[in-house]
């Protein structure tokens, strides 16, 4: 049986090789994301990816310096929003925006079924290419919790929106996250690489996300400061609730400003690191679908195993 078994799973892990080139994080990987700068290699976390703005870090050069130094790059964008201030505003047309983001000046939502929005889309994933982006974090998909974005988009819009953006990126070898959209979950699972989750534990929703940690994706997971100022420890209240809190079991949790400037603390306590220019942790990928059957044992479960993980691997390169 053992002896029978082995060409298929050699089969399912050369299929699944094949099948997905992009990386794919493992449901611990450790990251840090700056927004409100341009990144720089930390100085306060040992880390092994780091998520900044794609147009930010492209115009001053910083995605290939963190590219050398060894980090995996998560490059943030818009896609469900338009922002006034983006060099490639001027490509969008009037049709596609609707309603002002609340709170966001400067911005307004997008019409994600516009074929001009996924157009342009599609130049910024271009971008993330030219920048050696290993992947994109592409925010505000969720339009249809907030009134629609005054274009009456729907959760239906939402996914049909998420899973263009996977195709695309991943056609060009790039790995892609979800953020935020609990209630799309099930729809683009499995055309998702990770999940960027921000305060599921203040509002109790982590467990919308766990699917991500059984399929072995991360849930980068960030909760925010009640200030901007507030410089909480590891060993403060406020955070060892955030850290212990055993719905965000599996997950990769930060506590950061709101501003999301560079302080940061992370419930991977070997991570805190308190000087010094950090070198990248470790950043191994996720085991296939197909090597991770290795843990059943050598038993007939091999062969339901290696089918099962072909088939997955199948849908999620087909999808």
């Amino acid at each position: 049986m053992l002896r029978g078994a082995v060409p298929l799973v050699l089969l399912t892990l050369s299929t699944c090789d094949s099948a997905f080139a992009w990386w794919q994080p493992s449901s611990n990987t450790t990251w840090q994301i700056v927004l409100s700068h341009v990144l720089t290699p930390p100085t306060n976390i040992s880390v092994s990816a780091l998520d900044g703005d794609l147009f930010d870090n492209a115009s001053n050069g910083s995605w290939p310096i963190l590219k050398a130094a060894g980090y995996k790059t998560i490059c943030y964008f818009s896609a469900g929003s338009y922002e006034d201030w983006r060099p490639d505003a001027k490509d969008f047309l009037p049709a596609d925006l609707g309603d002002p983001l609340d709170g966001w000046p400067g911005e307004k939502w997008l019409n994600t079924n516009s074929l001009n929005v996924r157009k342009i889309m599609q130049a910024r994933l271009d971008l993330a290419v030219k920048q050696g982006c290993d992947a994109v974090d592409p925010d505000n998909i969720d339009a249809y919790d907030n009134d629609g974005g005054g274009l009456n988009l729907t959760t239906a819009d939402a996914v049909s929106y998420v899973r263009f953006l996977a195709t695309e990126a991943h056609h060009r070898d790039l790995a892609i996250g979800l953020k935020n959209g609990g209630s799309i979950v099930g729809g683009v699972l499995n055309v998702t690489d990770f999940e960027v989750n921000e305060q599921c534990v203040q509002y109790d929703e982590c467990e919308t996300f766990q699917p991500f940690i059984d399929a072995g994706k991360p849930v980068f997971g960030i909760e925010y400061t009640k200030a901007d100022d507030d410089t909480p420890t590891r060993e403060s209240s406020f955070v060892n609730d955030i850290c212990a809190n055993p719905s965000r079991r599996g997950f990769s949790t930060l506590i950061k400003h709101m501003n999301l400037d560079e302080w940061v603390v992370t419930c991977n306590d070997a991570a805190n690191a308190t000087s010094g220019t950090s070198t990248p942790a470790s950043t191994s990928a996720a085991p296939t679908k197909a090597s991770s059957m290795f843990g059943v044992g050598v038993s007939g479960m091999v062969v339901a195993g290696a089918v099962t993980a072909l088939q997955n691997c199948w849908s999620s390169a087909v999808d």
